[in-house]
């Protein structure tokens, strides 16, 4: 099936083709050549009766370059070869190829193609475009779409080794998004024995500044953890990873085994951490750990739908982003809501209690997820007490 791309080029070479081959056989001078005897009779028509000087100088002229016979000098017929024009034709169709090759990309566009008919490819086929993408990767080393997609490609088909290269490339490009980092950093660290280097680990934690519940990051940062020995810290951020899966998924089960051979390891049981709480956590919890009672209040006339996720965050007194001192997740029941965050939510390196005054922040959001992109709702009360025990009111706006 010939494509509308290929239909379109071939269409308008022809179209070239026919104007080098049958114009100039068409546009041609067929009337005879202006002579000196013509120009003498326009010059005296131009000129008074009474000039007569100047009627002798232009007869004069005519005289001295010569009076030719309008026969005697017929229009030189333009001379053509079929010869000239078909090697002219073929430099045409040759350049225009090779600028193409250089500017623009038939492989491209025969990749597009490929990919949006995967799903009915089969595994042979899958791995015969795979090969073609990386060899036109290698070409077109700029190309951040095929650079995103082998490195998806490989890390999810267990070869992180060969993801690792293409995540370089991205974020060498200026690509620093909280999943690409998270996943740059996971294929580092499984490429490497499962050794974490200070630059994926730098990456993972640069990610979860961003976006605190980063699953990539979250799950490097835990294994990373185990693999070290501190089942602790393991246990800390898979809590967190377990908080976003569903509850009884495949993830959320296996999350579960993990948390508890770390537990077993640990030596004591680890209990639910407050960010996965169920319902809010009563106030006295918080004044007697230094931490801080939040009250949430909707806007009037709100009311999202029973068992919304509700985010409480903690933040450096006037810091609007960055990584949280601590975040508490619930879902939403009566309103309004009483949440308290302790040490407990607090962010790996950091406690609560450490700060005297903080920055809280509430998101109702409408996928499960935080970030001010996903929410329903959100406020914010730019300086919060710790352990004064004096509830913090929110209320939000609709955003």
């Amino acid at each position: 099936m010939i494509s509308t791309f290929a239909l379109s080029t071939l269409t308008l070479l022809l179209f070239a083709s026919s104007l080098v081959l049958v114009l100039p056989r068409i546009w041609q001078r067929r009337e005879q050549t202006e002579t000196n005897v013509d120009w003498l009779r326009l010059r005296q028509e131009e000129l008074p009766l009474d000039a007569v000087k100047l009627r002798e100088e232009a007869a004069l002229r005519l005289m001295e370059e010569g009076e030719l016979d309008a026969a005697a000098a017929p229009a030189d017929r333009p001379r053509h070869t079929w010869a000239g024009q078909v090697m002219g034709i073929g430099l045409m169709v040759a350049g225009v190829w090779w600028l193409y090759q250089q500017l623009g990309g038939w492989e491209d566009v025969q990749i597009a193609g490929e990919l949006a008919s995967l799903e009915q490819a089969t595994p042979e086929d899958v791995l015969i475009l795979i090969d073609r993408i990386e060899l036109r990767a290698e070409e077109r080393q700029a190309n951040a779409d095929y650079a995103l997609l082998l490195a998806e490609y490989h890390l999810t088909g267990n070869n992180p080794a060969r993801a690792v290269p293409y995540f370089e490339r991205l974020i060498q490009a200026g690509a620093t998004s909280p999943e690409i980092l998270g996943k740059a950093s996971q294929a580092e660290f499984l490429s490497s024995d499962r050794v974490l280097s200070p630059t994926a680990r730098g990456r993972a934690e640069q990610a979860l500044s961003i976006e605190p519940a980063q699953p990539a990051a979250l799950a490097t940062l835990g294994m990373a953890a185990f693999e070290e020995a501190d089942y602790r810290l393991a246990i800390f951020y898979w809590q967190r990873l377990r908080a976003l899966e569903v509850l009884g998924s495949p993830g959320h089960t296996m999350l579960g085994q993990v948390i508890e051979r770390a537990s077993r390891e640990l030596g004591e049981p680890v209990e639910e951490p407050v960010v996965v709480a169920a319902k809010a956590n009563p106030p006295s919890e918080a004044s007697t750990d230094g931490g801080v009672v939040v009250q949430v209040l909707l806007p009037d006339g709100a009311q999202p739908p029973e068992g919304t996720a509700v985010f409480v965050l903690a933040r450096p007194e006037g810091a609007a982003a960055g990584m949280p001192i601590a975040v508490v997740r619930v879902e939403s029941g009566s309103w309004p809501l009483q949440i308290a965050l302790t040490d407990a939510a607090s962010m790996a390196g950091q406690l609560l209690s450490d700060f005297a005054t903080v920055s809280i922040e509430a998101q109702v959001s409408n996928n499960g997820q935080p970030g001010r992109q996903n929410a329903l709702f959100w406020g914010r009360v730019d300086v919060a007490t710790v352990g004064s025990g004096e509830p913090v009111q929110i209320r939000l706006n609709r955003d």
